[in-house]
């Protein structure tokens, strides 16, 4: 049975009604960034507040990870709803009053915007209790910058006793606040990590920098097969999204390459590069990588240098279980508004996420939060130094995914 329209209700005025509360708790959460693996703090005031509202806490989960259960009734199903925790090695500009306190680390991607609308939901949901056709587990994620999060989490039992039946999150994103993006598929996609390294061939001279040349000539080389480029300007990133929304085939079939010498060590690095391929599916990953050893056997053989790559690591597609997104839309339409509802026909190409760990193992869907108000100068363009958000989006998100949680649990429930 869908989610009824007084519950929409309530769901909008008890939101409505703690939104002040949400902002100055964003703003604590932002004032002390912490990196992946060390949320120390971060999660100790997580699990202050979720005490508060009474619900079930386990600490230290796959590290500072914690799982908060609203328990109503243990013989109806539960969904979860996973948020971030962790920041980035970057150092705010913003001259705000709550700018980060930690020199060198910042909030710039986001996560204490989703850990406070992680926080709204608890708020709201544990208010309605009465009301829930179900349970609700919020899991509280670390580590999610260094794609490792996600996997202890799940080693440690954060998807088992019970097994929740869906699992739903989000991300704030550069749109407009109040916006919501969704897509029935590729959310986003996975990757290739390899390092590629060069040495010179057997009795041939070569002066000092040299193989760092050759690795430049690579890495340029590689950079010119992109077709798609990063947007660095508000424009540009409204362009995109335009796309996006259209989905024309070369974009719903992408590849980024991306090659870049260690400019920070390069001692330890001497004639090596990374190389990291992203592509809509890892067919297209394996024969991204063929045409990058064709282009190496060129430069290589004319430059006199043997070249090695050797995998670092790989993440898997984030895609969205199409059942879970079509049949939660009507409930979410009702919820922001459908003039507020922008439906995605391609993936966005430069990122990843490792929600997608959580929906090998049962069904999952994420948003795209808008967040961005460029007339107040927050544009919401992830990880940069000057990252801020317009804080409606606090409330838009805590509404949407109250709202997708007691709806899908009113599909589910026996």
């Amino acid at each position: 049975m869908p989610i009824q329209d007084n519950i929409i209700g309530t769901i909008q005025t008890l939101t409505r009604g703690i939104f002040a509360d949400l902002v100055k708790f964003r703003r604590e959460l932002h004032r002390h960034p912490e990196l992946s693996g060390q949320e120390a703090w971060t999660a100790l005031y997580l699990a202050k507040k979720l005490d508060t509202l009474g619900l079930i806490i386990r600490s230290d989960i796959g590290g500072h990870g914690l799982c908060a259960d609203l328990l109503t009734d243990p013989a109806q199903p539960t969904v979860a709803l996973r948020v971030d925790m962790d920041a980035l090695p970057i150092q705010e500009v913003n001259q705000v009053p709550y700018r980060s306190t930690i020199p060198g680390v910042m909030h710039a991607c986001g996560h204490d915007v989703h850990s406070t609308i992680g926080i709204g939901v608890a708020s709201v949901l544990s208010q309605m209790r009465g009301l829930l056709p179900g349970n609700v587990r919020l899991i509280f994620q670390p580590e999610e910058e260094e794609i490792t999060g996600a996997q202890r989490m799940i080693r440690a039992g954060v998807l088992t006793d019970p097994i929740p039946t869906a699992i739903l999150g989000l991300h704030v994103a550069p749109l407009p606040a109040g916006l919501i993006a969704w897509t029935d598929g590729l959310f986003l996609s996975g990757f290739e990590h390899f390092l590629v390294t060069l040495t010179p061939q057997e009795d041939y001279p070569h002066l000092p920098g040299y193989l760092d040349a050759v690795a430049q000539r690579c890495c340029q080389a590689i950079h010119k097969f992109n077709t798609w480029h990063l947007p660095h300007t508000w424009p540009e990133m409204q362009a995109f999204w335009e796309i996006m929304q259209i989905g024309p085939r070369e974009l719903r079939r992408f590849i980024y390459f991306d090659a870049t010498l260690n400019d920070e060590e390069p001692s330890a690095w001497l004639g090596q590069f990374g190389l990291g391929i992203t592509a809509a599916n890892r067919h297209l990953r394996i024969s991204a990588l063929g045409r990058v050893r064709a282009r190496l056997n060129t430069i290589c053989r004319a430059t006199h240098t043997h070249y090695q790559i050797k995998p670092m690591g790989s993440m898997i597609d984030m895609r969205n279980d199409p059942g879970l997104v079509l049949s939660n839309l009507p409930a979410l339409e009702k919820a922001i508004g459908v003039e507020n509802l922008r439906q995605l026909k391609a993936a966005f190409p430069f990122n990843c996420e490792d929600f997608a760990y959580y929906t090998e193992k049962v069904p999952g869907a994420m948003v795209w939060l808008g967040a961005a108000n460029p007339d107040k100068g927050k544009y919401a363009m992830l990880h940069t130094p000057d990252f801020d958000v317009d804080e409606i989006c606090l409330e838009t998100g805590t509404i949407a995914m109250a709202t997708l949680l007691i709806n899908t649990l009113s599909q589910y429930n026996h």
